[in-house]
């Protein structure tokens, strides 16, 4: 996916009474397949892409935070005219300036499944041009190609058992490097990708971007439009700048009882959980934290006043006893999908709790914290048990590196929650 950009011209709009240099410049854009909000796919499958008026590309000079301007596009098309005001001002000869251009924040989580979502939400492509005067501000190159900085996969999903196609919901999808965000500056948070789709849909668009440059396997959960849980693997190189399309085979995750051997995986209360011996009596815990669509997601924080708000179903919050119990059991801090947590064994099958942090509230530590602390190096879950006489602190599981055991947390705190169900 490329957008050709040709150099064509660029005046003074000087202010020396500042000292700021402006230089008003137009490019000549023309697409290639190339990365802006107008995606579209043809009767090949390709995906091709068009400017939309007033696409931004901004210029960022080469700490790559510093905005030095704003480019627009004049029309819709597969070519156009881009043309803003560039500050030359803090610019230097032979510096490397990057054009990028940036669909909202570049959040590649919580998608919608449809091109037109990752039009307006994740489609991000930079390209870089070299200064070679500043006054006028003029370019080594009278061109520039912008370089799409992700792949976008056309699902499908099939049941192992019946070959039937899966109607899609929702998706979590996991692997090693997978990045879940950029930040203004370009550096990239690694993380699960997940989506909900307003209506379901047996082809789901997706755009991801893996740092890795290499094979990866790509853990999916998705839950069809009836409430059905799968789960599945799909190994792939996902090539930043180039469009895929892939069918993943999932398998359907059975409804749990207490006649389930310990370590067994499906589903009860709605969710896909395991079964755990707790204290002799087995009991499901869910595969993921309340609001996450995935195991590697981190899922929604709530202060411990409001920590069952989230649950349905007679799924519960877990006493400290429970979550002790559970603690006790063989598991290890690491990154088996590229998100930091414990995974703890069970029978032949494992549990992961992601390391999500917490959202500080209490003003006796604001000094030290600010909003979410510690993700990716810390756990918080909340328990249901509250510490006596104290009234403001509960009993929490929380992990690290190098701890791993319940200890009591501020009230006021907001902590992820590992929910506990009854089996039948």
């Amino acid at each position: 996916m490329l957008a050709v950009l040709a150099f064509s011209a660029c005046s003074s709009n000087s202010d020396e009474s500042s000292g700021q240099q402006f230089w008003n410049v137009t490019l000549q854009a023309s697409m290639d397949d190339a990365a802006t909000r107008a995606l579209s796919e043809g009767t090949d499958n390709a995906i091709t892409a068009s400017f939309a008026e007033n696409d931004e590309v901004v210029v960022v000079d080469a700490d790559g935070v510093t905005i030095v301007g704003t480019l627009k596009a004049q029309t819709a098309g597969a070519s156009t005219t881009l043309t803003g005001t560039l500050n030359a001002s803090s610019l230097e000869v032979n510096e490397v300036v990057t054009l990028r251009y940036r669909s909202a924040t570049a959040n590649y989580d919580g998608q919608v499944g449809t091109l037109a979502g990752i039009s307006t939400g994740q489609d991000y492509a930079e390209g870089t041009l070299t200064v070679s005067a500043t006054t006028p501000l003029t370019f080594t190159s009278n061109s520039v190609t912008l370089d799409a900085m992700q792949s976008i996969t056309k699902f499908s999903f099939k049941d192992a058992s019946t070959n039937a196609t899966v109607s899609v919901k929702t998706f979590g999808i996991a692997a090693v490097d997978l990045v879940q965000s950029i930040a203004a500056n370009g550096d990239p948070t690694i993380g699960a990708v997940t989506g909900t789709l307003a209506s379901p849909s047996t082809s789901v668009y997706v755009a991801l971007r893996n740092n890795s440059g290499e094979k990866q396997t790509y853990s999916f959960t998705v839950k069809d439009d009836d409430g059905n849980w799968y789960l599945g693997t799909k190994k792939a190189n996902l090539a930043t700048g180039k469009n895929y399309t892939a069918t993943v085979t999932l398998t359907k995750l059975p409804a749990l009882t207490s006649s389930d051997a310990v370590g067994t995986i499906g589903v009860v209360g709605g969710l896909p959980a395991i079964v755990v011996d707790i204290n002799s009596t087995k009991k499901a815990v869910a595969l993921m934290n309340v609001g996450a669509l995935c195991p590697e997601a981190y899922g929604a924080y709530y202060t411990y006043a409001n920590r069952a708000s989230g649950l349905t179903n007679e799924w519960y919050v877990p006493e400290q006893s429970e979550l002790d119990a559970l603690v006790a059991k063989s598991n290890a801090w690491g990154a088996p999908n590229g998100v930091n947590g414990r995974t703890f064994t069970i029978g032949s099958n494992s549990l992961f709790l992601p390391a999500a942090g917490f959202i500080d509230n209490d003003e006796g530590q604001q000094t030290a914290y600010s909003g979410k602390v510690l993700v990716s190096t810390f756990g918080y879950y909340w328990s249901q048990t509250e510490v006596t006489p104290s009234g403001s602190l509960a009993y929490s599981y929380q992990f690290s590196t190098s701890i791993n055991d319940t200890y009591s947390e501020y009230e006021v705190n907001d902590l992820t929650v590992r929910p506990f169900h009854a089996l039948d």
